[in-house]
This record gives C-alpha cells, structure tokens and sequence, in this order.
C-alpha cells in the first residue's frame, strides 16, 4: 500500500508541475549557461582583454602633455648696473606666466610596439578560448547530470514493470497455496521478492531526489524546486576515432590554449630583443615666458614659438640582462613545446579510451536490447507454466531476476554510451553542437 501511495504521489506532483518544470536538455543548457557565475566572470576577462588590446596601449601613439604656470608677486627692488645707474623702489609688483605644450612620440623602439600589440591580440584570443572552455565545461556538467535523471526515469519503468510481474507472481502463488497445489514458501518468496523491488524502486526514487537537486543547483535554481526531464530517451551520436583524433590541435581548447602560450613566449623573445635595438624619439613643444615688473631693467619679458628635435638612444652595455632574458625564453619555448606534445598524447590517450568505452557500450547495448526482448519472453512462458502447474516458483523467480538484471545492463550501457560519447565531444570541442 505505502509503495502505491509514493508512486501515486510521484506522478500527481509530476502532472502538477508539468507545465514549468518540464526541461528538454536544451532548456537545462540554456538556462545554465545564462545563469552560470564562472562564464559571467569569463565575460568580463574578454571584455578587460579587448579594451587592453589597442594601439595606444602598445605604445604606438604619441603623448601631449600641457602645463602652464602664473605668479603674481611683490618685492622690494635694488638694482646696479653697469653703467653706473641704480634703481631703488619698494612693492614691485611682478608677474610671471610660464605655458607649454610637449609632444613626446617614440617613432622607432625596436618593434616592441608591434610585438606588444601582437601580445594583446594572443592574450584576447586566450580570453576567448577560455571562455569557450568554461562554456562546454558547464554544457557537459549539465547533460551529464540531466541524462543521468533519463536514466533513472527508465529504471523507475522497469521496475515499475517488474513490480506488476510480482504482483502476478504473489497472486499465483497465493492461489496455488490456497488451493492446495502449492506450497507456502512459494507464496512467502514471491511477497519478499515483491518487497524487494519496492524497495528498490524507494532507493530509485531518492536518487531521483538527489539528481534533481544537483541539476537544479547547475542552473541556479533552489535545490528543492521541481524539474523533470522531458526527453526519454537517449542520443547517441556516429562516432569515427579517426576524425576525431585529427581535430584535435584545432579544437581542443587545452591544446589551443598551449599553443597559444607558445606563440605568447615567442613574442615575448622580440620583446626582450628589442632593448638590445636603438630607439629613435620625436619631441616637440611649443612655450610660452612672460615676464612683466613694474620696475626694473625688464618691464616685460617675453619668449615664445615651437621647437622641434630627434633624439636616438643606443643600448651600449645593460649587464648582459638582454642575453639572459633571451637565454630563459629559448629554455621556455623548448619546454612550452615538450608540454604540448606531452598533452597532445594524453588528449589522444583520453580519446581513445574514451572511443573503446563507446564502442563497447554501443556494443553491449545491441546484446542488451536482445537480451531484455529475450527475457520478456523467458518470463512470459515461466508465468504461464508456473499458472499451469508445469514449473515451481524458483523457474519463474530467476525469469524474473533474469529480466530485471537485462533491463538496468540496457539502461546502464546506453547512458555508458551517451557519457562516453558526451565526453568525446567535449574533448574535441563539439558538445555545444550535441
């Protein structure tokens, strides 16, 4: 009775919430991926790196600075001048204004503006992967957990459906009893095994529980809201080792990423050579002094007009710091591409172990399949001949396990397949297309 009354309340609450809580794996991706944190941060590191990557940040643009300056003063004059002549006067009055206009502009600094600017764009790149990374991290995460739930969906339909076979088994055996064709341990065996798959179904249901609450808190929502996964079925895509294995350096973000950091340390090696270069500066300014004073040798003062001039400088001796710097980069490159192809070996090692799990869960699924048809009617024959009086309790109890055991190894490899092939498309940056 209590079994009914908590499938009866399962169902009741799934029509319930029918309407807003069903999710296709779709609605799961889509909300997590507007909901997720991390890719909001990614978000914003692609935002800082494309504002970072200008010209004006290489340093390929002059810079202007304007300064002026005015002073009012009062002083006490004594002057004596050469010809003889003097002058004396008290609360001289002074004014002084000083305003000028610099133009600083490094026309040649060894091409560091353009390695910089190089640098800018390997970096917004890097944004970029990282953000497409922590995309098909949330996707996988999400379709691992959703199709885990299909999984459960179709265990709680197979025991449900070997429930009612029970059911059937209970009553034989208790009519058998009663009538005196059978015997009580038949009828006492077939109630336990009944119990047995109820309880099953009972620890099927808390999975289910659980299941849901990590979905829910994947996209954000409160752990206890209602969601229920509308598909039943799962998607298994073709998939050829071959293809996969040459995508690879183009897809893969942890290759892309290291080959990106590659090309990182070789624009810095033209960074570090281009202090050994000279550099050549544009400065131009445009002044103006004023003077003005109540008394004095000057009553006013005044200069003003533009100048312009290069200036070159010539790195002579920088305590071989260039030499060393130069000396590391070549040790980094060379261990940047031992890293690259040691991860290229380990991508092809999760590939392939990741393609045989496919190819044989693929494989166990067909036996499956064949194995459940097979059982169904295994069982369909031993309940009829356990009815009949042609076989005992135990023939038609290993019927049952028989077919209870085939259904979950169908329903297990097919998610082993889905998992496997999930993964697969994650590591060649697909899953956003499964």
């Amino acid at each position: 009775m209590q079994i009914r009354l908590l499938i009866l309340g399962f169902l009741f609450v799934n029509a319930v919430n029918a309407q807003d809580s069903l999710f296709t794996a779709k609605d799961a991706v889509d909300l997590a991926l507007k909901q997720n944190i991390d890719i909001q941060i990614a978000q914003s590191d692609i935002e800082i790196t494309k504002i970072n990557n200008t010209w004006a940040n290489a340093g390929a643009l002059p810079t202007i600075t304007a300064q002026a300056t005015n002073t009012e003063a009062i002083s006490n004059l004594n002057q004596k001048l050469n010809n003889g002549n003097s002058i004396q006067r008290n609360n001289v009055k002074n004014n002084s204004l000083n305003a000028n206009m610099v133009l600083s502009w490094r026309v040649f600094n060894g091409m560091r503006v353009q390695a910089t600017k190089d640098r800018f764009e390997i970096i917004e790149k890097m944004g970029n992967i990282a953000f497409k990374q922590q995309v098909d991290q949330v996707i996988f995460d999400v379709l691992s957990v959703y199709y885990n739930l299909v999984r459960l969906n179709k265990q709680v339909n197979s025991t449900l459906a070997i429930i009612d076979l029970s059911k059937e088994r209970v009553k034989i055996a208790e009519t058998r009893f009663n009538v005196g064709s059978g015997t009580k341990t038949d009828m006492l065996q077939a109630k336990i095994d009944l119990n047995t798959q109820e309880v099953n179904l009972k620890n099927i249901f808390k999975q289910i529980s659980t299941t849901k609450a990590s979905l829910n808190n994947l996209l954000k929502r409160n752990p206890q809201e209602p969601i229920y996964a509308k598909e039943e079925q799962f998607k298994i895509p073709s998939i050829n080792l071959d293809e996969i294995v040459k995508k690879i350096d183009e897809q893969n973000y942890q290759m892309l990423m290291a080959n990106q950091t590659k090309l990182n340390l070789a624009n810095d090696r033209r960074i570090i050579f281009s202090q050994k270069l000279p550099t050549l500066t544009l400065n131009s300014s445009a002044l103006l002094n004023r003077t003005i004073s109540t008394a004095g040798l000057f009553l006013t003062n005044q200069t003003y007009g533009p100048n312009v001039g290069l200036s070159i400088g010539i790195p002579i001796f920088q305590s071989n710091i260039n030499k060393t710097q130069l000396k590391v980069n070549a040790v980094q490159q060379k261990q940047q591409a031992l890293e690259i192809e040691a991860l290229k070996s380990r991508i092809q090692r999760d590939l392939f172990i990741a393609y045989q799990e496919y190819q044989n869960a693929i494989e166990a699924t067909k036996i499956e399949e064949s194995n459940v048809k097979l059982a169904e009617e295994n069982n369909k024959i031993s309940t009829e001949r356990f009815r009949k009086l042609q076989s005992n309790s135990i023939e038609l109890r290993q019927a049952q396990l028989s077919l209870n055991d085939a259904q979950d190894r169908y329903i297990n490899a097919q998610y082993r397949a889905h998992i496997a092939a999930t993964s697969i498309l994650y590591t060649i940056g697909e899953i956003s297309n499964f």
